[in-house]
């Protein structure tokens, strides 16, 4: 089955024709599916409008709540093995759907659009440039267009994940550590016709919040003590040098040890240091109960295949 999970917040321009052409992009192919929308809030007559929508889940939220939490629900309640994202607000095309459910018939797990010709602001343009390289910088994907409002999973690779502030933009960095195939396809860009834009400047600046945690979650989350332990060791380390620096300077006569405040500087970075590193054995042995008592393997099988005689 495929899931189509779209957030909502004052489409009410948008949500009928959007529902139109979504179902239209996927009845051209065989799988079943469900259209989730998830409305974060709206206060116009967007719920009224979905309200009379075939077929559709339409999922309300208590209070208004992000994009990103809107998201994280949908993909809560998705039954599909395969997971559509698009935003309501017509700026990506429905209609290119099927092309990456074929790409996803290639072999591939995570199918990502590309906005090769963007049709927005210089300033949304040029900040979502510097965003881009940056997270391929510290995630290690080679990925253009992290922010495309079109993408398409399979869902074993992220349904339980949960998503906090702007997390859904770097969810292919999580595919890709627990083993997803990843491809890009250049995808249509429109400027938006009807309602406003949920996305500004200040929401772009929190998501380098966000990106600092996904990247811990990639690389450390599975082996805590390397990050926590790495940077006790550098603590360790610049606490030694403190001590030598006083020593040599001590032999050499220049300074006293209650003359520099170099001893000082030493004992807080040892005592640093041995908190980070205790901080990261305490995290492995979370880490280790959690996985004991639930069951649960940060491994990723593909598939079993058994021969009998």
């Amino acid at each position: 089955m495929i899931s189509v999970i779209v957030p909502l917040l004052n489409e009410e321009e948008n949500v009928a024709r959007l529902h139109k052409v979504i179902v239209g992009s996927l009845k051209i192919q065989t799988k079943p599916y469900e259209i989730i929308f998830v409305d974060g809030g709206s206060s116009d007559r967007t719920i009224e409008i979905a309200e009379r929508l075939v077929p559709v889940r339409l999922i309300k939220m208590q209070r208004s709540y992000s994009q990103t939490s809107a998201i994280d629900t949908g993909l809560y309640y998705a039954k599909g093995e395969i997971i559509v994202l698009i935003d309501a607000d017509f700026q990506n095309d429905p209609a290119d759907i099927p092309r990456f459910l074929e790409k996803l018939d290639e072999g591939y797990d995570v199918v990502l659009g590309w906005r090769q010709n963007r049709k927005d602001r210089w300033t949304r343009i040029w900040f979502s440039k510097i965003a881009n390289l940056i997270s391929r910088k510290l995630l290690g994907l080679n990925v253009h267009d992290f922010g495309c409002g079109l993408k398409v999973y399979r869902s074993r690779f992220i349904k339980d994940f949960r998503l906090w502030g702007e997390a859904q933009v770097f969810l292919p960095a999580v595919a890709k550590e627990r083993g997803a195939r990843i491809a890009e396809i250049p995808v249509r860009h429109y400027s938006r016709e009807s309602g406003a834009s949920k996305v500004n400047i200040s929401s772009m600046v929190r998501g380098v919040f966000d990106l600092l945690g996904i990247v811990f979650f990639v690389k450390y989350f599975s082996r805590p003590l390397r990050f926590f332990g790495g940077w006790g060791l550098i603590s360790v380390s610049l606490s030694l040098l403190s001590f030598l620096a006083a020593v040599v300077l001590r032999l050499a006569d220049i300074l006293n040890f209650t003359e520099t405040p170099l001893p000082i500087i030493g004992s807080l970075f040892a005592i640093l240091g041995v908190l980070l590193l205790m901080m990261g054995f305490l995290a492995e042995m979370l880490l280790r109960i959690y996985y004991t008592a639930t069951g649960a393997s940060p491994n990723m099988v593909k598939e079993i295949t058994e021969t009998n005689e």
